[in-house]
């Protein structure tokens, strides 16, 4: 499929794609992705978990060294730059409780380990776990896809980690929401992204996915969370050339419902009250509001 594809025969090429898809159906070869960029009628949302498993799990002994040493991959430092601006320091930690997604290696982890009381990591990759685990950089990791783990029942985190994990999806309307979901009041969400321009995602030759920043804003609008900080930067090479991306910064809204014995408090209409329940009201406001 590839050698068609770079002999300029598409047609050729998608029938070797379709043909990988059908022998290897969870494909782990990422055929689909390749589809998708060949034909216009092929519609896909996500890498298939299969292939960035796969993907992974053969970079995971030379990933640091690749990704720092020859690509220049500044990701997780930029993120680390960014949350901190945003939070002062405080004692003993900036976040009590904070999750990183797609951990991978736990660069992400290491650049903010010092500001997290509690520090979860989650991958798809028992490659990449292996040599977090290794570093002793995370208080829990766990293997499996990052959406499922966030759907889990569990306290919220004051800070969620995404560091070029989204690049392996397109549509992140689905994380996003769980994510909001899994943020404490006031809670932060920092990731990157490689920056796409109109639509609102794309998959581009390296197959992975680029985002635009409106959709990004929207996205997060529609969860209910602010954007607190949208930057470019150039966040890796590759081929020699520099790619850029976003370094976002999402906020959950702060507690504003009162709270009286555990129970939020019903809205109370002072003026249908009348005399009776006036001094009620104002007792509300004061004490409790």
């Amino acid at each position: 499929g590839q050698a068609r594809r770079d002999s300029f025969d598409p047609a050729g090429a998608a029938a070797a794609f379709r043909e990988c898809l059908r022998l290897d159906p969870s494909d782990a070869f990422g055929a689909s992705l390749e589809l998708a960029r060949l034909d216009l009628g092929v519609a896909i949302d996500a890498a298939p978990p299969a292939y960035v498993a796969a993907l992974f799990d053969a970079y995971a002994p030379d990933f640091e060294a690749a990704l720092i040493e020859r690509l220049a991959y500044s990701a997780p430092t930029s993120i680390a730059e960014t949350v901190r601006a945003a939070v002062p320091a405080l004692a003993p930690w900036r976040f009590a409780r904070a999750l990183d997604l797609g951990c991978g290696t736990g660069l992400a982890g290491e650049a903010l380990r010092l500001d997290i009381g509690y520090l979860e990591g989650v991958d798809l990759s028992e490659g990449m776990i292996e040599v977090a685990r290794g570093k002793g950089v995370y208080d829990a990791v766990f293997s499996g896809h990052i959406l499922a783990h966030l759907m889990e029942q569990g306290e919220p985190f004051d800070l969620i980690l995404a560091a070029d994990v989204f690049t392996y999806m397109g549509d992140l309307a689905h994380v996003l929401a769980a994510i909001a979901k899994r943020l404490s009041p006031g809670g932060l969400c920092a990731f990157s992204v490689e920056k796409g321009e109109s639509e609102d995602w794309t998959v581009r030759e390296s197959l992975r996915f680029a985002h635009s920043a409106d959709y990004l804003r929207r996205l997060a609008a529609g969860n209910g969370l602010s954007v607190a900080s949208l930057e470019e930067t150039v966040i890796r090479k590759d081929r020699g050339a520099d790619i850029i991306g976003l370094i976002v910064l999402l906020k959950a809204p702060e507690r504003t419902d009162a709270v009286l014995n555990g129970a939020p408090l019903a809205p109370f209409d002072i003026e249908a009250a009348g005399d009776d329940g006036a001094p009620i009201a104002h007792w509300l406001r004061q004490t409790v509001l």
